[in-house]
């Protein structure tokens, strides 16, 4: 296969939000990240990173054979087998058993991966055949929020700054996936009978092809995204040790305000291409008072590259998806065709 191919087939696009986990979650360990922990907690994240989205990708298989938005994914293309990709994936966790233990993992970070692979197994095995989506979307939150437990286990000592990193990257997992992953794909969900949380909440179609979330939907989102705002400025409030100071109040303030803003926005959006670009930057800009937070605890050149592998991966659409618009319309993911 071609690089695009094997970049859609392992999510390339997304694996910059699981590097940059660990990174952040070795910034709320009681000892400071060495450089030479590094490759083993990128390689920790790979690994569960091609687990979740390969065993995802076969389960739901059959939906996205349906959708025009993954026509170009190797799987659908018949390019590679189901069983082959399950193969791989059920490989990831004896490999991430032996990462683990050649950073020398004790058996609260062999927990913790028993953790991980549980929760996001349960959540790729039912997360659309769930009565109540909004359940299995907060199992899979805490698989990814144990990722960055584990990372700081690894590291050192967890500490109440793991806690809250943990509990921020679960409601961001409830926000990427239940809130804009649902509305990104209601339309081939209704149309399969998927169970998903835009489809609990009633969530509209609307004639330009973006989604109406209505009252109770949009409530929900804001409620999690109020979580995150607060959960960015708890330890400066209560002066934690180690909490950067009051002025830097001032940055993280504008950047939850603008992120708030492009959540709005995106759900006012009538046009579904607005809505999704709108989606995105809220993504981006949700966890910049995060990164401001721990900035402080990180080496330079470790929150440099925590910034690096979550911004770069968004600029890879173009290239993993090849869109070709029609003359004068917008660039979306739905026009992108295989190679």
């Amino acid at each position: 296969m071609s690089l695009v191919l094997i970049a859609r087939l392992i999510r390339a696009d997304t694996l910059g939000a699981s590097v940059t986990m660990v990174l952040l979650g070795a910034a709320t360990a009681h000892h400071q990240l060495r450089l030479g922990l590094v490759p083993g907690l990128v390689a920790a994240a790979l690994s569960f990173h091609l687990y979740a989205y390969l065993l995802n990708d076969v389960v739901d298989l059959p939906l996205d054979r349906t959708d025009p938005r993954r026509a170009a994914n190797p799987l659908v293309l018949g390019l590679v087998s189901p069983r082959t990709a399950l193969m791989v994936a059920w490989l990831q966790i004896p490999i991430s058993v032996l990462v683990v233990a050649a950073l020398g993992g004790r058996r609260s970070e062999l927990a913790t991966l028993l953790v991980l692979f549980a929760a996001v197994t349960v959540y790729d095995l039912w997360g659309k055949r769930c009565l109540v989506p909004p359940l299995t979307d907060l199992v899979q939150g805490l698989a990814w929020a144990s990722l960055g437990w584990l990372a700081a286990d690894v590291v050192g000592a967890t500490t109440e700054w793991t806690v809250l990193l943990s509990v921020f990257f679960l409601v961001f997992i409830l926000l990427a996936n239940g809130v804009h992953g649902s509305i990104r794909d209601l339309a081939n969900d209704r149309r399969c009978g998927a169970s998903t949380t835009a489809t609990w909440f009633g969530a509209e179609l609307r004639p330009g092809g973006a989604v109406r979330l209505g009252a109770g939907y949009l409530g929900y989102a804001l409620g999690l995204q109020a979580v995150t705002v607060g959960l960015a400025l708890l330890p400066i409030v209560l002066g934690w040790d180690g909490a950067p100071g009051w002025a830097l109040l001032w940055p993280m303030g504008v950047a939850s305000l603008l992120s708030t803003g492009y959540l709005v926005l995106a759900a006012q959006a009538t046009d579904r291409h607005r809505q999704l670009v709108r989606g995105t930057w809220h993504l981006i800009l949700v966890l910049v008072p995060l990164f401001l937070l721990l900035a402080p605890r990180l080496p330079v050149w470790a929150i440099g590259a925590a910034a690096a592998c979550y911004l770069l991966p968004f600029a890879t659409y173009r290239w993993i998806f090849r869109p070709r618009p029609e003359p004068g319309s917008h660039w979306t993911v739905e026009r992108a065709t295989a190679p």
